[in-house]
């Protein structure tokens, strides 16, 4: 099955799928050269996306036209509206032009709960080792090279995680969360709900097991809801290196920074952080 998706005015593909480091875990694939294509397995097959003349092409095995649209959409944030953004830049020429450039939108998994998974694995360690705890989990529980479903994720126990994937303190959460979810006590959709106000999801978020402010501030920047910070000491660290001073006041300072921003705060401190990132994209 193939699809194409019109793409919205100052696109980026190669900045959506490196807006963060989701690319770089299974199941997602990134290979860059010759015009750039990223894969998935979403349920029995492999998905792919490319960029091509203005339009994203999407193919996948096992899918049918609906379901790969709606993946297509979710992965690359085609649904958000980033107009009012653009509109609160005026004397900020770094932020217009990371926007232009076709920063801004967040990558994302083709499920919530393989977002909010993944968030979980990134609390307190290394990027190698979030990296090394999803390749396990995918190992283990997923079939076919996907992302492990919620219910097969709730068939190990929490010590059987600790063993195979070896998550440490976040086997319980995970295992509460996989059990929540699919036992349907837990309706994940309801964090991309935008009619609810963004605090309120993310108390929702605070209330699972294992999730604190950073884990439940940075799903909802995946999210595409910016209302927070998720400051870590990766963002402290970038901070201090653009704006320059004490390390003990960095937390207000960067509220400070960007309070102006509003609902889009986290947003313009994320593209800020993250502008050397993409100094050579291209719009496609």
């Amino acid at each position: 099955m193939r699809t194409r998706l019109a793409l919205p005015p100052r696109f980026s593909f190669d900045a959506v799928v490196r807006s963060h480091g989701w690319y770089d875990l299974p199941p997602f694939r990134y290979e860059p050269a010759g015009g750039g294509a990223l894969t998935t397995v979403i349920g029995s097959g492999e998905v792919s996306f490319r960029p091509r003349d203005g339009v994203l092409l999407a193919t996948g095995a096992g899918l049918d036209r609906i379901a790969l649209r709606a993946a297509a959409v979710r992965v690359f944030s085609l649904d958000l509206d980033l107009s009012a953004f653009d509109g609160a830049l005026d004397g900020e020429p770094d932020l217009r032009r990371a926007l232009t450039r076709g920063g801004g939108r967040m990558l994302r998994s083709p499920s919530v709960f393989e977002d909010a998974v993944k968030m979980l694995l990134t609390t307190n360690c290394s990027w190698e080792a979030t990296r090394g705890m999803v390749t396990k989990l995918v190992s283990v529980a997923g079939e076919g090279g996907a992302f492990p479903t919620p219910e097969a994720v709730a068939r190990l126990s929490p010590a059987v995680l600790r063993k195979k994937v070896r998550c440490g303190y976040r086997a319980e959460a995970l295992s509460r969360l996989a059990r929540r979810v699919a036992s349907r006590r837990l309706d994940l959709s309801a964090w991309e709900d935008r009619s609810r106000p963004a605090a309120e999801v993310r108390e929702s978020i605070l209330a699972e097991h294992g999730f604190g402010p950073y884990a439940a501030e940075g799903l909802l920047r995946i999210l595409g809801r910016h209302d927070f910070l998720a400051i870590d000491s990766w963002v402290r660290k970038q901070y201090r290196r653009l704006h320059p001073g004490p390390a003990r006041s960095v937390d207000r300072a960067i509220a400070r920074r960007y309070a102006r921003f509003g609902g889009f705060r986290g947003l313009a401190m994320w593209l800020e952080l993250t502008r050397d990132w993409h100094e050579g994209s291209a719009e496609l």
